[in-house]
Formats: C-alpha cells, sequence, structure tokens
C-alpha cells in the first residue's frame, strides 16, 4: 500500500558537500541506484536490498549528497533513513513524473537514471512531496485496518445475500451492523449449518470494526483534539474526521482552503488546447479512501431527513439542473465543497454554523 502524501511542494535548501546526486527506484525487494558526479558524469550503477540495514551500510558512509526517490510503499522510512545519514533526499511525486511513469523504455535502470539527472539539474522538475511522519502513519493503520475490514464484510453480506435467492429466500435490508442477527433468524433451517458460520464471522467483523471505531475516537480526542471542530459538521464521524486530518498533516500547507478540493482530485481535469476545452471528469488525483468518505457525507448532507443547511441548499439546486447525471455531479460538488469547509474550521477552530450566510442574504433581499 503506498503511502499518503502531501501535494505541496517542499523543496529542501540543505546544499550537499560532495556535489554527488543519486537517484534511486525503489522495489519491493531490490532497489536500482545510480551515482551521478556534479558535472553529471555516470559514477556508478547498481542494486541494493530494500531494507534499512542494506541501505545504511551502502549509503551511509558515502558525504552528504541529494538523493532522489519516487512516492511508494518503501518511501517513507528510506527517506526517513537517508535524512538521518546527513543526505538532502527529495521525494518525487511519481503521478506528475510522466517521463518515468509513461515512457515507452521503461525500467528500473533508467527509472533511477532519470530521478539522478532531473534531481541534479531541477528538483522541480520532480514536483517534490512531503511525507507524514511515522506517528501519523501508524495513526493511520488503526483507520486502514478498519477500511479492510469494512470491505471484507461487505463481501460476507454480499455472498450470503447472493447465495439464499436461488432457493427463494432473502434476508431483510438492514444496516451493516445489524445483518448477522437477520441472517440468524431469517436464514432457511436446511442452510444453518452451511452459512451459520459465515454469519458467526460477520458478526466478528462488526465487533472487530467497533472497537476499531473506539480506539480511533480515542486517538483523535488524546492527540488531535484540533480535529474536534470537522466533527460539528453533519454527517462528519470520527473516521472522517481524523482521516482529514492525517491526510493532510498540516492544515497551514496550503496557502487557501479553497485548494483542499483540487487535492484530493474532486475538480474537474482540463485538457485545453486551442479552441478545444472539453468539459472532462473530476482528476481523482489525491488520496482516494478519504475522497470516498467525502462523498458518503455529501450524501448525507443531501438527504432529506438531513437538517437544513446552506451547503444543502446549494447542492439541492444542482440537482434541479436536470440531467441523469444531476445528482451525482452535485453530491460530488458538495464532497468538494466540504473539503473547502472542514480545512476552513480545521483552520479557524471554529464550529460549523449550518445556516452561515442565509440569513444575510435574506436580509438584503
Amino acid at each position: 500500500m503506498k503511502q499518503i502524501i502531501n501535494s505541496q511542494t517542499n523543496v529542501m535548501t540543505s546544499t550537499t558537500t560532495s556535489g554527488l546526486t543519486i537517484g534511486i527506484d525503489l522495489g519491493d525487494q531490490w532497489s536500482q541506484f545510480c551515482l551521478l558526479t556534479p558535472e553529471g558524469a555516470l559514477l556508478e550503477e547498481g542494486r541494493v536490498r530494500s531494507t534499512r540495514s542494506a541501505f545504511q551500510a551502502r549509503f551511509g558512509a558515502l558525504a552528504p549528497a541529494r538523493i532522489a526517490l519516487e512516492t511508494g510503499t518503501h518511501s517513507l522510512w528510506a527517506s526517513e533513513l537517508l535524512s538521518e545519514l546527513g543526505h538532502e533526499v527529495i521525494v518525487a511525486h511519481v503521478r506528475e513524473v510522466r517521463a518515468i511513469t509513461g515512457s515507452d523504455r521503461k525500467s528500473d535502470q533508467v527509472d533511477a537514471r532519470k530521478l539522478a539527472r532531473y534531481a541534479r539539474v531541477d528538483p522541480e522538475i520532480l514536483h517534490p512531496v512531503r511525507l507524514r511522519d511515522s506517528d501519523q502513519q501508524r495513526d493511520l493503520v488503526l483507520i486502514r485496518a478498519r477500511a479492510a475490514l469494512v470491505r471484507a464484510r461487505s463481501l460476507l453480506i454480499n455472498s450470503v445475500r447472493g447465495l439464499v435467492k436461488p432457493f427463494g429466500y432473502r434476508i431483510s435490508s438492514c444496516d451493516a451492523d445489524c445483518f448477522a442477527n437477520y441472517c440468524r433468524e431469517e436464514l432457511p433451517r436446511e442452510m444453518q449449518d452451511s452459512l451459520g458460520p459465515m454469519a458467526e464471522q460477520i458478526a466478528q467483523l462488526t465487533a472487530q470494526i467497533q472497537d476499531y471505531e473506539k480506539q480511533i475516537g480515542t486517538v483523535m480526542a488524546e492527540k488531535y483534539p484540533d480535529a474536534a471542530p470537522l466533527r460539528s459538521v453533519f454527517g462528519v464521524g470520527p473516521v472522517t474526521a481524523l482521516t482529514f486530518v492525517l491526510t493532510l498533516a498540516d492544515p497551514q500547507r496550503f496557502a487557501q482552503s479553497r485548494d483542499v478540493g483540487c487535492y484530493l482530485g474532486l475538480r474537474p481535469g482540463r485538457s485545453q488546447s486551442g479552441e478545444s476545452d472539453p468539459q472532462l471528469g473530476i482528476t481523482k488525483a489525491g488520496n482516494t479512501y478519504l475522497r470516498w468518505l467525502l462523498v458518503e457525507c455529501a450524501q448525507r448532507l443531501l438527504r432529506i431527513d438531513a437538517p437544513d443547511s446552506a451547503i444543502k441548499r446549494w447542492g439541492q439546486k444542482l440537482c434541479e439542473r436536470g440531467g441523469k447525471n444531476a445528482k451525482k455531479r452535485a453530491i460530488v460538488a458538495v464532497a468538494r465543497k466540504l473539503a473547502v469547509l472542514l480545512h476552513k474550521l480545521w483552520v479557524t477552530q471554529q464550529r460549523w454554523e449550518p445556516l452561515y450566510g442565509v440569513h444575510s442574504v435574506m436580509a438584503i433581499a
């Protein structure tokens, strides 16, 4: 699983004493590296085991150098270790470096060379990013583990529903937390032996998910008290609030709150050329899980039984424009506005005012 990263450029300003530039293409078992002299000549190429001890032995003896990595599973510990060894580490945004990811001559050796040469000429080419620290990553493990259990439970629930249908039975529609109880009561007697263990497994997963949710609430209250204003928004629970805080990591890294929607891939893409400027879908950049959570919160905000709010009224107006995709577009637009709102509340530490701005507009009218 890739580490979630911050897209804000954070180029290090420290100067290297050796003048060497190193590009490392991180792999799961082996990592390819390329060393360039200050003049750009190829000094050495090779590969090293993707372990802490191997990196310590290979790069610990070198004088401080500029090292470029790609974002990936091993980028967090590798960047921290190399920084501790005194090197200037640049973590390249893999999605932005199309010359590497989109090359028709892609290999680990070629990627390491490109990383080294780009870092030597101008690190801005690599769109440097700043990874979250290890403590935040450990806290995020709780959220990831819960999400994995939720996916496993959904798979089992859908399997049980599908397996009973050929025999003319149906399990009543209900919340996932209550499915195990309904399943025990409504499963036909002749299928208790075959599907009963699945119902028990669903019950165990539900208990584990609820335990994770308690831990998430405790972590947020003890370590991230500044995330409390996010909970004031209807539909935003501790999971969404903590995921939002850990994904963005630093509320001050965005100059404007509206940039958060772009960072999370909730803005339309653009491919303008000459007179052509087609309407595209959202970019879907950034953290997929957080974007999914925001869309889920947006759906709750637009429900009929949701409390009245300015953002709900705005979303309903988008739905009224018509078209078969009007509601879907409105949900995405509300999710983008919700991301901006949550960041604003995080920065200002103010509670959500559902009808903020509505009364002033009515008074003017």
